[in-house]
């Protein structure tokens, strides 16, 4: 009998709360006293992002929208393993074309309609070092996301219009990251991840966060 991703997936999410995030953050600071090395770093890129939405009408609605993502991160290296929390700021949101037509349902016309949503967000992601090179490693992993929105806006067609987030969205966003990629010279970093959000940002057709990622960062040892 087969077991759908999905459905653990909507199970974990019910056990993903602010408490066990303030608990992987203990975590984290205790594995500091036992760290090989500890690093400091930046990182930055794309993001693709979508709003996932359930209900008539909604599935799969929106188009993924170019984004980025910028901060830093503390690289807690172990012999086979790295934590690496960190702390961004993120644009996310989805992209919709709609299609209307004039009242003699004549001149048919399409309209370009974004939303974006501008976050901090702190994750801490655990990756495991699936091969070491001579000067580097290639990882795999992810681990728990907490994001805060702090402004948002619409446009049509160009025209920007700012939005009050917590006037149309919720928070906190909440969710999971997985990562591959892989370090070299000990210093570059290059990571491709996906973010699958947890969190009900508001409204009937619960949109949730759907971020795929490219980034490149740099540690200063």
């Amino acid at each position: 009998m087969s077991f759908p991703i999905n459905t653990y997936l909507s199970k974990l999410k019910f056990h993903f709360t602010r408490e066990s995030y303030l608990i992987l953050i203990l975590l984290f600071s205790t594995a500091f006293t036992f760290a090989q090395t500890i690093n400091y770093g930046i990182k930055a890129g794309l993001n693709l992002s979508t709003l996932s939405l359930t209900g008539p009408g909604f599935t799969n609605y929106g188009k993924y929208l170019p984004g980025f993502n910028a901060g830093g991160i503390v690289n807690i290296e172990f012999s086979n393993f790295t934590i690496q929390p960190g702390l961004f700021y993120s644009t996310k949101g989805e992209q919709i074309t709609l299609l209307f037509v004039d009242a003699n349902q004549q001149n048919p016309q399409k309209a370009t309609l974004t939303y974006r949503l501008n976050f901090i967000e702190l994750p801490i992601n655990f990756l495991y070092k699936i091969v070491k090179l001579q000067d580097g490693n290639l990882h795999i992993g992810g681990g728990p996301y907490l994001g805060y929105g702090i402004s948002a806006n619409s446009s049509i067609n160009g025209t920007n219009t700012s939005l009050s987030y917590s006037k149309y969205y919720r928070n906190p966003d909440y969710g999971i990251n997985f990562i591959v990629g892989a370090e070299f010279i000990n210093k570059f970093i290059v990571d491709a991840g996906y973010g699958l959000g947890f969190a009900n940002l508001g409204g009937g057709s619960t949109p949730q966060n759907r971020v795929f990622s490219f980034s490149v960062g740099y540690l200063f040892r």
